[in-house]
């Protein structure tokens, strides 16, 4: 991994050289209708089923046991930070952690994947395997960063706690068929998929590497076919989706998660790493943050500025606590004057939890992060510090999060506009008036404010922002009084159901 960093090191001398557009890019996976699309949609009566479809997928829902976990370890430290004795914080954050989903594809360590190329006699693939895998798996090329490579991506974002430098690329895998014959269904891509990974199977290939945490299946691969796609929410376009057919087994495993998209978009073009490295959030446990449906609610509450919205930039802080890449500083009560390096680089970031002392379930927060130009976050729009505003409200059975980023009005994951415009509300992107900088305040009669969705005062308040070199400094603090703690009896104590 030594010359592995070398070259990613090298790849930043070499963008900051030539300059990167700051611009954030068009194109994304499972990315929103074009321009003019959802009408044609909505004229032809396509816009429901196709809706329906993304749905399904469950690309715009966070894998509840990521989340839960950083919920239960961030009520613990601020708990404990509030001055409950450690015997009775462990249990008490326990007592509102319901049971975990699936985990998924391991976010740490060095996990294993695999890429099946896959192509037709109508649609030829225009890129090389080594080409793909370069991308996927290697170096890439230094002029496409900070996206030249699914690993060095991946890399840089979880500090190195997260290697897939050790892929393997499988193909090009040609059909004896066109494309058109294959039924476009959930059926349809399977067995396209078990014709390919038999076929390499049967050419010697040992799928058993992939299984990374030994316990039979093969959490997550790649799928990347050629020709053109037939519009969001159709079967041909980018997204990450499981498999079904639990009779399938390679070297006795089953198929977990799997990403499924195209070779280039539009068709013809050479291969980038940006659709994968979307994808791949997913299979970590992400959820996209952009509306499926911008007639609903505001554009995805972060104005595309996130790596699972426009495919811009870096995962934000609250993506990276729930992978357990990074142990925010959190304050619960009183205050405290934080320095945050860049979180490209450093993984430092706040979190406010107003609700920690008050009779709740502890699931309206704030986050803060240092946003530097630098590293995965090279094209954002200026420096400086981003707040984000939590809802992870359970739904009424405790099993899921009400709220999501894609279709409902109420979002899960919110930017707070240190400029109070308010325009990601307007369906405009984020842009550099949403950072704070010296001189700006956020609190609870601020715009945009601390206040509660409930309507309610938090309490909490940032301000006294200064910068010294790559560096913001700010006081955190929940201010007055705040109901007491009120410590669950034994019997409350247990787990979720």
């Amino acid at each position: 991994m030594t010359g592995f960093r070398n070259r990613w090191a090298f790849s930043l001398m070499v963008a900051l050289l030539f300059g990167v557009a700051a611009a954030p890019p068009l194109s994304h996976a499972l990315e929103p209708p074009r321009p003019g699309e959802v009408e044609r949609f909505r004229k032809f009566k396509e816009w429901e089923p196709r809706r329906a479809f993304a749905r399904e997928l469950g690309n715009h829902k966070i894998r509840p046991g990521r989340l839960f976990e950083a919920l239960r370890k961030a009520r613990r430290a601020a708990l404990s930070a509030a001055g409950v004795s450690p015997d009775t914080a462990g249990p008490l954050a326990q007592a509102y952690a319901p049971p975990p989903a699936i985990a998924g594809m391991p976010t740490r360590g060095s996990v294993k994947l695999f890429a099946l190329l896959i192509d037709f006699p109508d649609y030829p693939h225009g890129n090389t395997q080594s080409y793909v895998h370069n991308r996927l798996f290697g170096y890439g090329d230094s002029m496409e960063f900070p996206y030249e490579s699914l690993a060095a991506y991946y890399q840089r974002s979880s500090y190195g706690q997260l290697l897939l430098d050790s892929g393997t690329t499988l193909g090009w895998y040609t059909t004896s068929y066109n494309r058109s014959a294959i039924s476009q269904n959930r059926q349809g891509r399977e067995s396209l998929i078990k014709e390919a990974i038999t076929y390499f199977q049967n050419q010697g290939h040992d799928f058993r590497p992939y299984d990374n945490d030994g316990d039979g299946t093969i959490d997550y691969f790649l799928v990347i076919w050629s020709g053109p796609d037939n519009g969001w929410g159709g079967f041909w376009w980018g997204y990450q989706t499981s498999f079904g057919d639990e009779n399938f087994t390679v070297g006795g495993m089953h198929l977990q998660d799997y990403t499924w998209q195209w070779e280039s978009n539009p068709a013809g073009g050479p291969f980038t790493a940006r659709v994968a490295i979307h994808e791949t959030g997913h299979a970590l446990g992400l959820a996209d943050y952009y509306d499926y449906d911008d007639a609903v609610g505001p554009k995805g509450g972060v104005g595309g500025l996130d790596m699972m919205a426009w495919n811009w930039g870096d995962h934000n802080c609250f993506s990276k606590w729930i992978l357990d890449w990074i142990n925010p500083t959190v304050v619960a009560s009183g205050s405290s004057l934080i320095p945050l390096s860049p979180s490209t680089t450093s993984g430092e970031a706040v979190l406010v939890m107003p609700g920690i002392t008050a009779d709740d379930r502890f699931t309206e927060f704030f986050m803060a992060q240092n946003r530097y130009r630098s590293g995965n976050d090279q094209t954002v729009p200026t420096d400086g510090l981003l707040i984000w505003h939590v809802d992870a409200a359970l739904n009424a059975s405790g099993t899921d999060f009400l709220y999501n980023n894609s279709d409902t009005a109420h979002k899960l994951l919110r930017l707070m506009e240190a400029d109070g415009l308010e325009e990601i509300e307007q369906n405009k992107q984020a842009n550099a008036g949403d950072f704070y900088l010296p001189g700006k305040s956020f609190g609870d009669v601020t715009t945009p404010s601390s206040v509660a969705y409930s309507g309610q005062p938090t309490k909490v308040e940032v301000g006294g922002i200064t910068q010294a070199g790559t560096v913001f400094s700010a006081t955190y603090a929940i201010t007055g009084t705040l109901p007491p703690l009120k410590i669950p009896s034994a019997p409350e104590m247990v787990r979720i159901q």
